[in-house]
């Protein structure tokens, strides 16, 4: 891993690349702290970062706590693909203010934002989102396939007797 800090105006620059881990992320954390203490503003430069794990993500998190307690601001920019996964799958995307992201996996060096591919909703594999079928079929066809639908048709319920069980019935 390597760290480059930059000062620019009021603002300070954490430059981050490779590996963000356990033996890594105190270096991540003084190198936030010292910025914090410099300047107004941090941004930490993520482009080059190929791993994060929870010990990077703390280090981060840190930074943005004692950024705020010095009413500082502190952000994130230029996020890797392989970050913003860890980020959104502990929720923190809501909570960092993350000024880019790249849209691309991590880079040796760094590289101009790009802007990320807004994903295209797609429906599960499970659901059925086409309108009602009793609508095109005859009524007598549409009594008889009410009755079966509880036995054939996959159905989800939540058994409130058995605390936060889901049971799933086929």
């Amino acid at each position: 891993m390597s760290i480059e800090q930059k000062i620019n105006g009021n603002t300070g620059i954490l430059i981050l690349s490779d590996e963000i881990d356990l033996d890594k992320s105190p270096q991540v954390r003084e190198n936030i702290k010292d910025l914090i203490d410099k300047v107004k503003s941090v941004e930490v430069h993520m482009s080059a970062v190929k791993y994060i794990d929870s010990s990077g993500i703390a280090a981060l998190v840190e930074g943005m706590q004692l950024s705020k307690s010095n009413s500082k601001e502190f952000s994130l920019t230029d996020v890797s693909n392989e970050v913003m996964k860890v980020i959104q799958l502990a929720h923190l995307d809501k909570f960092f203010t993350i000024k880019s992201v790249t849209g691309q996996d991590a880079i040796e060096g760094g590289s101009e934002p790009a802007p990320a591919p807004e994903p295209e909703p797609q429906a599960s594999e499970n659901v059925d989102l086409t309108s009602s079928s009793e609508e095109t079929q005859p009524a007598e066809q549409t009594q008889t396939e009410s009755n079966d639908t509880e036995e054939t048709q996959p159905s989800i319920k939540r058994d409130d007797d058995d605390g936060d069980k889901i049971k799933f019935k086929r």
